[in-house]
């Protein structure tokens, strides 16, 4: 028995050796004819979902945890206490300003950080990460740019620019995670109180 199998139907077309040879020739002719509908079969092709939480949903909706698309800025001046032996501003000055920036973009928002403290709860500096593009030196003028970047359940991530003023020349970049913290100093999910201030601060800077 001769068998033809064809991609066109799952089952498999026979042709008896008992016909006659013009019905075999006939048949093995019309399944040629089928043969380049044929598709050979592929693994499934899958398609990314992009998952977007609504307004409101947890932890909270900072563009689905993506964060601010603009820079909050703080200006600030170099001051001689705050250099080194080489009379640039010391390495270690440079969280402090990163510090300030975040400080004052929390605010902006509504959230104090000296209010959270008294609550015996913390938003506490997890990670830094600094690079170092040019240096400071007394009396210089600059920009410290800060933004939340991302967020998680008890998460805040923090992307920071330092620009020297007037000509914006690049200073420094850094990027910092927060962790919101319990009175035993364990993570914690951020309140919905703050929750709720950093969507209403959101939704104002989307609709400007």
């Amino acid at each position: 028995m001769m068998q033809l199998q064809a991609f066109v139907s799952p089952k498999h077309f026979t042709i008896s050796s008992q016909c006659s040879p013009a019905l075999s020739q006939h048949l093995h002719r019309r399944l040629l004819s089928l043969a380049p509908l044929a598709r050979p079969l592929c693994p499934p092709r899958f398609r990314a979902v992009v998952r977007v939480r609504s307004i409101g949903a947890f932890p909270f909706d900072f563009k689905g945890g993506k964060g601010m698309s603009d820079f909050f800025e703080v200006e600030l001046k170099v001051r001689d206490y705050e250099l080194d032996q080489y009379g640039v501003v010391n390495n270690a000055v440079f969280a402090s300003y990163c510090q300030h920036g975040r400080h004052e973009l929390l605010e902006w928002i509504g959230v104090n950080a000296d209010a959270v403290a008294r609550t015996g709860e913390a938003l506490a500096l997890s990670e830094l990460s600094l690079k170092f593009i040019a240096p400071l030196r007394s009396g210089d003028r600059f920009v410290v740019k800060v933004r939340v970047s991302g967020s998680s359940a008890a998460r805040l991530f923090f992307e920071h620019f330092i620009f020297k003023l007037p000509n914006q020349e690049p200073i420094l970049e850094a990027k910092a995670t927060a962790v919101w913290l319990d009175r035993n100093y364990r993570p914690v999910r951020i309140p919905p109180a703050v929750r709720s201030k950093l969507v209403q601060f959101l939704r104002h800077e989307e609709s400007n």
